[in-house]
């Protein structure tokens, strides 16, 4: 497994949005698991988690499939919310592993992103990948009543918004052996702290997010995805990418400076040699 821990991309501001999402994610992580007994959390993940066949029929589930869900504990308290369900979901965490992994993503990565887009619109950014990753599910799994949770959309979103914005930057990452020695074929790839059972590798951007993209694809495919949602990785880091492409070009449109560089064409046609 490849874990970025840092990127050698300085930004210019503090991200403030971005550690504010990072402390809502653990801070409802912890809650849930500190607060509230195995019940508690069972109806606590349904009352604010994405359910596909909800959200089509934009009414909560009937009681029977409810009590399915929930087994022998009692339903919560309140009635369920499906709209707001759709943004709460992407702020709880079925464990520790699910919780990390994003959250080490989103730190990496998030910052940058909101150092180009400004925080305002990195908030507005955030939350509509991570609502178009779960659309996105909700579409291709019309009638599944398996709740989604977790921040995976929202971030993919950030990720391919960073590639977009910064492809070449280098990112430091935690690779195993022996899956690390590839550093000493592939060009662009360095070792920078060799530990013999894993290695800190510095590479490109577009090749460790690249990957991640690739391995999502390979993913949704195989028999043993089990309950990983990787179409709304997907789709979440699709959302990104466009949805940053369409702000650049709504700034192109009012004479304002693009996010992410853009070649322009060179003025008075070709130049000839002497």
């Amino acid at each position: 497994m490849v874990i970025p821990i840092g990127d050698l991309n300085p930004t210019r501001r503090r991200p403030h949005i971005n550690w504010l999402f990072l402390a809502i994610n653990v801070g409802v992580f912890v809650w849930q698991h500190l607060a509230l007994d195995a019940c508690e959390q069972v109806a606590f993940v349904y009352r604010f988690a994405v359910v596909p066949q909800e959200v089509v029929g934009f009414a909560p589930l009937p009681e029977a499939a409810v009590d399915q869900l929930l087994g022998p504990c009692p339903p919560p308290g309140v009635e369920k919310i499906v709209a707001l369900s759709v943004v709460t979901s992407m702020f709880l965490h079925a464990d520790l592993f699910h919780l990390l992994g994003n959250m080490i993503f989103l730190a990496v990565f998030g910052d940058n992103v909101e150092d180009r887009l400004g925080k305002l619109r990195y908030a507005l950014f955030y939350l509509a990948g991570g609502v178009i990753a779960a659309g996105s599910y909700v579409v291709l799994q019309p009638d599944s009543i398996v709740p989604l949770i977790g921040a995976s959309g929202a971030v993919a979103a950030i990720l391919g918004a960073y590639l977009i914005l910064s492809p070449g930057a280098r990112v430091l990452t935690y690779v195993p052996f022996p899956l690390y020695l590839l550093a000493l074929l592939i060009p662009g790839i360095r070792i920078r702290v060799w530990f013999v059972i894993f290695a800190i590798v510095k590479m490109p951007a577009w090749l460790l997010l690249g990957g991640w993209l690739a391995y999502q694809f390979l993913a949704v495919r195989s028999p043993d995805a089990g309950n990983i949602a990787y179409e709304a990785h997907i789709a979440g880091f699709v959302a990104g990418i466009v949805l940053l492409l369409v702000l650049d070009r709504h700034r192109l449109r009012h004479g304002q400076p693009t996010f992410h560089p853009v070649r322009r064409p060179r003025r008075g046609g070709p130049r000839r040699a002497p």
